[in-house]
């Protein structure tokens, strides 16, 4: 029975090691929760409703001093973008993960800017509390 255990444990390593090839994992300690920094966009996951996430990150933009330019909005997902003051792009794209819970990507920047990513992150993390 425990080498069945072991086999099945490494198969589901091997399955999420194969899905994660090319990211990078970085868990954060405390509130900050777990990130994915991938190809320049950093993704959270909320446990909040997408209408919940959309209006958190919508205050938590302006609590950073930047404005939403523009919003494309539905019933599974939207993005927000806006411009930092020197011209830098932000881009929060959120997908409807499940009813209570948002998957949010934020991209910082033509390359991503993992710091301000991290920023924004925080951000919402709060308006969200």
């Amino acid at each position: 029975m425990n080498h069945r255990r072991v086999l099945w444990k490494s198969l589901a390593a091997a399955v999420v090691a194969v899905s994660l090839q090319g990211c990078l994992w970085m868990v954060a300690g405390g509130a900050a929760g777990a990130y994915l920094w991938s190809e320049g966009n950093l993704v959270r996951h909320y446990a909040q409703p997408l209408s919940t996430t959309r209006e958190g990150a919508r205050f938590a933009l302006r609590d950073l001093g930047l404005a939403v330019e523009e919003q494309k909005i539905d019933q599974h997902q939207g993005r927000l973008t806006a411009k930092q003051g020197n011209g830098v792009p932000v881009m929060v794209t959120l997908e409807r993960w499940t009813d209570r819970e948002t998957r949010v990507s934020v991209r910082v920047g033509a390359l991503g800017d993992r710091a301000g990513s991290e920023r924004v992150h925080e951000a919402i993390a709060r308006a969200l509390r």
